[in-house]
């Protein structure tokens, strides 16, 4: 025992102990909070970051990118805001620098542009001629064409067709009615193995599926991995601003943008107005709409019923003040944030939400939800590993956080 304390002595010098107190000032608070088991909102720290003008310029022009400003308003909805939740408390945001949003939901072929063939979305496209199709198939009389490859059912019972595909305005669908052959070939159990094979065989790639409908099936891993991809690329290109990334929205920076500037339970028109006719959102019954303008107009009832393209020259549904579109409906889209209850300061300064969670927040409800399930303060939390088929993204280009 004597030994050991001799040692300790001998390790513990006045400039150790003095460092050790000194580190302990900084950490023992933050250590102590979450040892009770706090959840506290953490602001970025510093001075407001500066880009220059050319880079701002440059920007401004990106077609798919819209500009925020700096500016305030009242995130979460007020009491009386029909289809309100509990975790939408009114309260005064700041956001302090500028970013740009893009104006549409990220698509599969923006998504596939970063990705090796696993990971690649929507059912390869191959040309295929009468002998090869034949051959592939195990049979014989098949006709060639355009098919996509798909797959159903599971690893155990799993069922691969050539469906007859066609190129409609620049993305890759099945055609509806067309010819679909099912695969009998035992030399191909499995779809990886049909693929691979028809590569070998030289069969012409034409491209994917339903590559103009945003991204679905990722979890916020996979999505926070695009930003990264694709922050990488654009730094090599020289797009990026210094100190900037592409990264997922902040919930309050994506409720900044979807509100538009709109004080009303939506960002479209005057914020008093959302249905099926102007977002893809169930809007098949009168209690799925939200409707308090003064003069309304008969009930339309609309449910389209499933994820709209992506279309920047023809787009389906209008944009809100600030240029951006879907926000409202079609799918829900990632945020930075972990899931938690709004602080109660009366001013909250580039919130990023909690330092720790279990779940990730999505925002915008998605064709599946009411308008109450779309309105701009309305919030949604999945497990990050969690991969629906109502879930999306959004990108933005801005200063990192935390």
């Amino acid at each position: 025992m004597f030994l050991l304390n001799r040692k300790l002595e001998m390790a513990w010098k006045p400039r150790q102990v003095l460092n050790f107190f000194l580190i302990s000032s900084i950490f023992l608070p933050f250590f102590s909070v979450l040892m009770a088991g706090s959840i506290i909102p953490v602001a970025p720290k510093g001075p407001k970051q500066i880009i220059s003008d050319g880079e701002t310029k440059a920007l401004d022009e990106m077609d798919n990118f819209t500009p925020v400003n700096p500016g305030e308003f009242f995130m979460g909805s007020p009491a009386r805001e029909y289809g309100r939740r509990g975790d939408e408390v009114k309260h005064l945001v700041k956001i302090t620098n500028p970013f740009w949003i893009s104006k549409f939901e990220l698509t599969n072929r923006e998504w596939n542009e970063q990705f090796d063939e696993d990971f690649k979305k929507g059912s390869p496209v191959f040309f295929l001629t009468d002998d090869l199709l034949d051959e592939i198939s195990g049979t014989i009389g098949r006709k060639g064409d355009n098919y996509a490859i798909l797959k159903y059912g599971d690893l155990n019972s799993e069922k691969i067709h050539f469906h007859q595909a066609a190129n409609l305005m620049g993305s890759w669908e099945p055609v509806k009615g067309g010819r679909s052959y099912e695969l009998i070939n035992p030399k191909f159990p499995t779809f990886d193995d049909v693929v691979e094979k028809m590569d070998q065989l030289g069969c012409k790639r034409r491209g994917r599926l339903h590559e103009k409908y945003p991204v679905t099936r990722i979890s916020y891993s996979q999505a926070v991995s695009f930003c990264w991809s694709l922050t990488n690329k654009w730094r090599q290109q020289n797009i990026l601003p210094r100190g900037m990334v592409v990264r997922l929205p902040t919930e309050a920076e994506w409720e900044y943008a979807c509100r538009g500037g709109s004080e009303g339970f939506c960002g479209l028109q005057d914020g008093d107005w959302l249905s099926g006719e102007n977002a893809n959102i169930d809007g098949s019954n009168r209690n799925y709409i939200l409707d308090e303008r003064m003069s309304k107009t008969s009930f339309i009832p609309i449910n389209r019923g499933s994820i709209s393209q992506v279309d920047p020259t023809s787009p389906k549904y209008s944009a809100n003040a600030w240029g951006i579109y879907d926000m409202h409906g079609n799918v829900m889209e990632w945020c930075y944030d972990y899931y938690g209850d709004y602080p109660t300061r009366e001013l909250d300064i580039d919130p990023i939400g909690p330092i720790y969670g279990t779940k990730r927040v999505v925002r915008g409800g998605s064709f599946y939800r009411t308008a109450q399930e779309c309105r701009s303060a309305s919030r949604g939390a999945y497990e990050p590993s969690y991969r629906g088929s109502e879930i999306g993204m959004r990108i933005v280009i801005a200063y990192p956080v935390r």
